[in-house]
């Protein structure tokens, strides 16, 4: 069967590129090839009814350069280019007669490509795999829509960050999303989605320290970061979610859609052994509201996004409110048209840390790692291999201005520019 399989890939991405095909069509059905033969089973007479894999990758290049000029706030001996793959995960999912799914996502992350600075020396990142996804989700069949999902589970939390990775316009979530991203986690989701217009759920998660918000400085959080190790613990974070959202006005040119979600975080403050905060792993806020709004009109998109953070927990910071306008045009079918702006304010409760490059590159006078206000113009340009499955195979280009201010006085500005390919299989 495997080698019936990609023998029919090969003869069908052959025929593809036939001199009677157009670029477009060969395209689309070159993507439809990859993605069949990803479908490794698929047979609705047994319990285990579909089996496929999943591939995405992610390699970017990024140019830091502040103030406009490289070496005025670059860390000693920081080059300004930075380059890694992103994002390399692999994944299987399966679908059974009982309405149950079993999905994993492993995550390669760290290839030795992305460069730091300390201490006036370059290092580069270790390699390492991690469960970003594992679990399994039942569709509850008395109740049309009602599921519950069990596991290592993505937390749906801002407008950003709650879209899949391979769908996101920009070569990077904005800044909102990175700083209130809580990465996946190990939970329970139950959600309630009768209609394609409507969906309400509710998230309760754990810590899991093998995450990438883990402390280097807990005794017992592994500290190479190699291998599938982990800790479910309750006791360090355990946080809430709840969200719902709604389409209207659906047309054949467009829709709207609102969303709302809350999110929680309980400090158990390490079972009353530690003070309050010492421990923490989550948010950085007791609690948390995104607001968002989505007009789709023909070619073009619009998605603001606002959100707000109360009671930090981690510093002696203020309350945290920040803002996402992003809008994007279809060009072409093959080319979309991206800008963005994000801005947060809060005294040292704005994470300019959350930008990728930035403070991994620059030095902390100029960078630090908290400010009190952030502002982001981010343009770019989507280029899409097909136009029926846009997010399968696209080349991207951004150019993205960030301007801080800490203590009364401007900390940091400057340009970031970037390029990456990925694909999503």
């Amino acid at each position: 069967m495997k080698t019936y399989r990609f023998a029919a890939l090969a003869l069908a991405v052959t025929a593809s590129f036939s001199p009677a095909a157009t670029f477009s069509e060969s395209a689309d059905a070159l993507v439809s090839h990859i993605k069949d033969a990803c479908v490794v089973y698929d047979n609705k007479d047994t319990f285990v009814q579909k089996v496929r894999f999943s591939w995405l990758e992610q390699f970017q290049m990024a140019a830091v350069q502040p103030n406009g000029s490289n070496g005025l706030h670059l860390k000693s001996g920081a080059s300004p280019v930075n380059q890694e793959f992103r994002r390399s995960w692999l994944g299987l999912t399966a679908d059974m007669a009982s309405g149950t799914t079993f999905r994993t996502w492993v995550r390669i992350g760290g290839l030795p490509e992305r460069e730091t600075y300390a201490g006036g020396r370059t290092k580069r990142n270790f390699t390492y795999t991690s469960l970003f996804e594992l679990w399994l989700k039942q569709n509850i069949k008395p109740v049309k829509g009602l599921s519950v999902q069990v596991g290592k589970i993505k937390s749906l939390f801002t407008m950003d960050y709650s879209m899949p990775s391979s769908s996101i316009y920009c070569i990077e979530r904005s800044l909102i999303a990175n700083q209130f991203a809580q990465d996946s986690n190990w939970g329970v989701d139950v959600t309630y989605a009768p209609d394609k217009e409507n969906k309400v759920y509710v998230q309760l998660m754990a810590n899991d320290r093998a995450s990438a918000s883990k402390s280097m400085t807990h005794g017992d959080v592994y500290r190479d970061g190699r291998g599938f190790k982990g800790e479910f613990g309750w006791e360090d974070r355990c946080f809430l979610i709840l969200g719902a959202s709604h389409k209207f006005s659906k047309s054949d040119s467009g829709y709207q859609e609102i969303s709302a979600q809350y999110l929680h975080d309980f400090d158990n403050a390490y079972h009353g052994r530690h003070a309050k905060g010492q421990n923490y792993y989550g948010l950085g806020f007791m609690d948390a509201v995104s607001l968002g709004y989505e007009f789709k009109k023909n070619r073009f998109l619009l998605m603001s996004n606002l959100v707000s953070a109360f009671e930090q927990q981690t510093g002696n910071g203020s309350n945290n409110i920040g803002l996402e306008l992003q809008g994007v045009y279809s060009l072409t079918p093959h080319v979309d048209l991206v800008a963005r702006y994000t801005g947060m304010t809060g005294r040292d409760a704005c994470k300019l840390a959350a930008d990728r490059y930035i403070c991994t590159q620059c030095d902390a006078e100029s960078a630090p790692s908290w400010v009190d206000s952030v502002h982001t113009f981010y343009f770019g340009a989507d280029f899409y291999l097909s136009a029926k499955e846009k997010n399968a195979a696209k080349w991207m280009l951004g150019v993205e201005y960030t301007t801080a201010r800490d203590g009364g006085a401007d900390c940091y500005n400057g340009w970031a520019f970037s390029t990456a390919t990925r694909w999503s299989f």
